[in-house]
């Protein structure tokens, strides 16, 4: 699938997606602007230099984890081919930014029937900085996310609590780098002197 870039490749690939759909619901206007950012972002709303500026919609990759569902027939391939592949799962938070509660939940509305129309991600929806294989797809689903993991998540943040949207990104795929052709095998010898042997 995707080397070491395949993550921020997915934030990115959510980013673009529902801002071409802001575009098309609201061509005209003002519409909120979808960003990737982080707990240190979101202290810095509307400041000089802010990546979140009302109205927005903010992306947050909260946390990663291992797919069990897809690892074990990874580690089988693996086991043939000598190249490891890790699959994971990336755990996002949407949230709405604006002056208005009203206006942050029409923008959580928006953002979540992009998300839900929108399918797999698959082909040019896969932002390039991937590099992505044919046939490469991702899932953006919601996350099921009890209250409490909720606060949780917000409690390590300096950040106060915010309405959000969990979602999931699922199977996204980290190639290692391929193994070493069978036979070619190097040995270093040092500090190895004749009297030793």
């Amino acid at each position: 699938m995707a080397g070491y870039r395949a993550l921020a490749a997915v934030g990115r690939s959510v980013v673009d997606l529902l801002n071409r759909q802001f575009i098309e619901e609201i061509p005209v206007g003002p519409r909120p602007e979808a960003v990737l950012a982080g707990p240190v972002d979101f202290d810095k709303v509307d400041t000089a230099g802010a990546v979140i500026r009302r109205p927005a919609v903010t992306v947050y990759c909260y946390r990663l984890s291992i797919d069990r569902e897809t690892r074990p027939s990874w580690a089988a391939v693996a086991a043939q081919d000598g190249m490891s592949r890790l699959p994971l799962r990336m755990h996002l938070l949407i949230a709405a930014w604006d002056r208005f509660v009203e206006s942050e939940l029409e923008w959580l509305g928006l953002a979540t029937r992009a998300l839900e129309s929108a399918g797999p991600l698959t082909g040019p929806l896969l932002h390039a900085s991937g590099d992505w294989e044919a046939g490469d797809s991702v899932q953006i689903i919601p996350d099921d996310l009890a209250m409490d993991s909720m606060s949780e998540a917000f409690q390590a943040m300096t950040t106060d609590y915010r309405l959000c949207m969990p979602y999931l990104a699922r199977v996204i795929r980290i190639d290692g780098r391929p193994g070493r052709a069978s036979g070619e095998v190097t040995v270093v010898a040092t500090g190895v002197s004749e009297k030793a042997r």
